[in-house]
């Protein structure tokens, strides 16, 4: 069960008492500046981590989740410096999916596709990664090798969006694609009434072009 926006603000004031009385408590800091990202307050979460990195200077996992929040806070150059120094320092495959991100936020395609694809080397079973390169394929016209990342994305963690996108990969490569939307009807019947439009339009696109090519 998720908790509820009163619940983490309390469990905050948790964090910030157990900091009042030792400040270098480093899981505490890691766990109060990820409840400040979920609850929208980056400015507070931003403060806290560049005020511990002054105890804990170039700590890995406060400078990961303070490139987490420049990211969010759409200061991408910052975050690209930060994710850029994880890399560097063999932070893990959580740098290299950050920093397609950002790349992404930046407008630069084909690099974030390049880092999406390491990172997805790098833990082949993680959900969020293969989602990232499909998506990134996807947005870049390459159906099926975004149809291949969504099909192992759903088979690690199936979801309304995975199936959804995997099947406007295969309308536009003309494969049937009903029992995708099925699934993704299925999954959440928000996220698919919320997103039919696209489908409607893309089904409009296909049918106008296949008169002009008829």
């Amino acid at each position: 069960m998720t908790e509820s926006k009163q619940q983490k603000e309390t469990r905050i004031q948790q964090l910030v008492k157990k900091l009042e009385n030792n400040n270098r408590q480093l899981p505490v800091i890691l766990e109060l500046s990820a409840n400040l990202v979920e609850v929208g307050d980056l400015e507070q979460a931003e403060d806290l981590l560049t005020r511990s990195l002054t105890l804990f200077p170039q700590n890995t996992d406060l400078l990961y989740n303070l490139g987490n929040v420049y990211f969010l806070a759409d200061q991408s150059e910052k975050a690209h410096e930060i994710f850029t120094y994880l890399i560097k320092a063999n932070y893990g495959f959580e740098a290299y999916f950050m920093e397609s991100k950002t790349l992404n936020q930046q407008g630069k395609k084909s690099m974030a596709i390049v880092y999406a694809l390491t990172a997805v080397e790098k833990a082949p079973n993680d959900f969020a990664a293969n989602e990232l390169i499909a998506d990134l394929l996807m947005a870049n016209g390459n159906f099926d090798d975004a149809k291949n990342y969504y099909i192992k994305a759903n088979g690690i963690n199936p979801t309304a969006k995975a199936y959804f996108n995997l099947a406007l990969c295969k309308m536009n490569l003309k494969e049937r694609y009903e029992q995708e939307l099925d699934q993704s009807k299925k999954l959440d019947s928000d996220y698919y009434l919320k997103n039919e439009k696209k489908l409607s339009d893309l089904q409009q696109f296909m049918k106008k072009n296949r008169g002009k090519n008829d």
